[in-house]
């Protein structure tokens, strides 16, 4: 008997069955945390650079703002769908300098999204922020259900980022 193999099969036999296998953007799910926001920036920056925006990158992974579009400063937050069905995007900072929150949430076959200005986040106009730990309030995390997010395919760019469902920058 192959301890490997052995163990390999009680795994199996023990994982529930995920919306993310086979799926085209399985291997988002495999990538650390840290990774899957740098993936996020580098996404929307390639996605808004092609579509002829004018957007550039902060100068820092950890500063103030992740990118410059058509002049406003954005923090990009990334996170894939969970088990429920929903998105938690994590390490929301209120005392940075940026102008617009962008959560990209990404399912198995899917890319969402959604913005809000950052005094809209912060009056709780994008949802519930929710203390990342107890007796701090630096950081939060946003849960996001689908229905509350835009197919990144209808994304319309014109002079800021726009949806047909949205008055979003």
């Amino acid at each position: 008997m192959n301890p490997v193999e052995l163990m390999r099969e009680v795994i199996l036999e023990h994982t529930p069955d995920s919306i993310w296998t086979n799926a085209p953007l399985e291997s988002f799910r495999r990538v650390a945390n840290t990774n899957r926001g740098d993936i996020g920036e580098e996404f929307v920056f390639r996605y808004l650079r092609d579509a002829g925006a004018a957007v550039s990158k902060g100068a820092s992974r950890v500063g103030e703002w992740d990118l410059l579009v058509n002049g406003k400063h954005f923090e990009v937050k990334t996170a894939s769908e969970d088990t429920d069905g929903a998105f938690q995007f994590n390490h929301i900072r209120l005392d940075r300098a940026y102008d617009y929150l962008l959560c990209l949430g990404v399912r198995p076959s899917a890319i969402l999204f959604n913005a809000w200005r950052k005094g809209d986040v912060s009056e709780g106009g994008a949802g519930t922020l929710v203390r990342m730990a107890e007796g701090q309030s630096v950081t939060h995390k946003l849960t996001k259900k689908p229905a509350d997010m835009m197919d990144i395919a209808d994304c319309r760019i014109g002079h800021g980022v726009k949806s047909a469902r949205s008055k979003t920058p």
